[in-house]
């Protein structure tokens, strides 16, 4: 038992620094680290590694509350004020891309063959965009302050709570066992119910409540005390048969963002990265590349229709809301960019037992695909508007 131990510490401190180097090492050519940490849990363990992660029952609870962690810290980054006076402009854009995604997705996963719970999952798991990578992108182009960058960080912030949704609609259809019309509609109006009445009765009730017991605590104790409650939402979140990392969202969301949430956001921060970084890494321990190999085909017209959808849906929904030019281009080539709330998703359905280990593999390679194919593209165009 010791001995078993002693190993799993080995192994849990390998994937904490080669992926944290190899994250560092993508993040240095301007690419988001969480496809170094992925590389990683495939070269150490899984169907095709080398096999130095044996383990994945510590990896897998880790990586939980990683993904607990990633939605916490979105929610606590989520303006509640900005998100109810979010502008028409930017929900159509990000909205259009979606619902064609979602969609037209479906229509593809029956097609090559999927069943129809497979198939809605690959709709949604290419719906929501990579807001922290197009943050990033923003953020080092100096395009944070500009009108094209205020217009796609407020459809991040609509994409954030869509893409919740999603996942929390995908999950409770997924668990359900039936994509029939009547069953998913309750699902996704029950779904939708939740998440947007919590957001707003909690953002309307706890924030006093929270300013009151802030200045009780220290700093660290009230974050100890945020945080925990954040957990214990997201369990409460699993019994009523959503995603827990709903609930997370949910709690960090209901907390002021102004001075309480950009200062536990601070605190958070070094947390985040290292469960994250466990998080991604534990993708790459579960993907096959064999799979990767196998259904390269597959994956490369599942790459193409992904950016296409979400593309042309936000040019649409753009134009209705009279955004023209290449600031609308730009616009929706950003938002075609497929990051972390995908490749949640997917992990939450193969740990579920929705789906396979070739789909996760399918999933996860058309995600990193396109943050390979539109990154470059994009920050180029970026420069070019204002």
């Amino acid at each position: 038992m010791v001995e078993t131990n002693l190993t799993l510490l080995y192994e849990l401190g390998l994937i904490i620094i080669v992926a944290s180097l190899a994250s560092e090492l993508f993040k240095k050519i301007k690419l988001p680290g969480l496809i170094g940490a992925i590389l990683v849990g495939l070269f150490l363990g899984g169907p095709g590694g080398i096999g130095l992660v044996t383990d994945l029952n510590l990896v897998n609870m880790l990586a939980l509350i990683g993904s607990i962690l990633i939605l916490f810290t979105t929610g606590l980054e989520f303006d509640i004020d900005s998100f109810w006076k979010v502008g028409k402009a930017a929900f159509l854009l990000t909205t259009g891309g979606v619902i064609m995604s979602i969609i037209l997705g479906f229509i593809l996963g029956e097609y090559l063959g999927f069943d129809p719970i497979k198939s809605l999952l690959l709709g949604i798991i290419i719906a929501p965009s990579g807001t922290s990578v197009i943050a990033h992108i923003l953020t080092v182009n100096d395009k944070v302050n500009t009108r094209t960058g205020s217009t796609l960080l407020t459809a991040c912030i609509v994409d954030d709570v869509e893409g919740v949704l999603l996942l929390t609609i995908a999950l409770g259809i997924a668990v359900s066992g039936t994509a029939n019309f009547i069953e998913a509609t309750k699902i996704v109006l029950l779904s939708t119910f939740f998440v947007l009445a919590s957001i707003y009765v909690g953002g309307k009730i706890l924030p006093k409540i929270i300013y009151q017991v802030s200045r009780i605590f220290s700093d660290e104790i009230f974050f100890a005390i945020l945080f925990g409650f954040g957990l214990m939402l997201a369990f409460i979140a699993s019994n009523l048969g959503l995603a827990a990392i709903t609930g997370a969202f949910i709690m960090g969301a209901i907390i002021p963002y102004k001075k309480i949430g950009e200062k536990i956001g601070y605190r958070l921060f070094m947390m985040k990265e290292l469960f994250s970084t466990i998080f991604f890494t534990s993708i790459g321990l579960s993907v096959n590349p064999y799979s990767v190999t196998e259904e390269s085909l597959k994956i490369l017209l599942i790459l193409f229709s992904a950016i296409l959808f979400r593309f042309v849906g936000g040019i649409m929904g753009g134009r209705v809301a009279g955004l023209k030019g290449k600031k609308l281009t730009t616009l929706a080539l950003g938002l075609s960019i497929r990051a972390e709330m995908s490749l949640i998703v997917a992990r939450e359905a193969f740990v579920e037992g929705i789906v396979d280990n070739v789909f996760l593999s399918i999933a996860t390679a058309v995600v990193v695909a396109t943050m390979f194919v539109i990154i470059p593209i994009f920050t180029i165009m970026c420069k070019e508007v204002d």
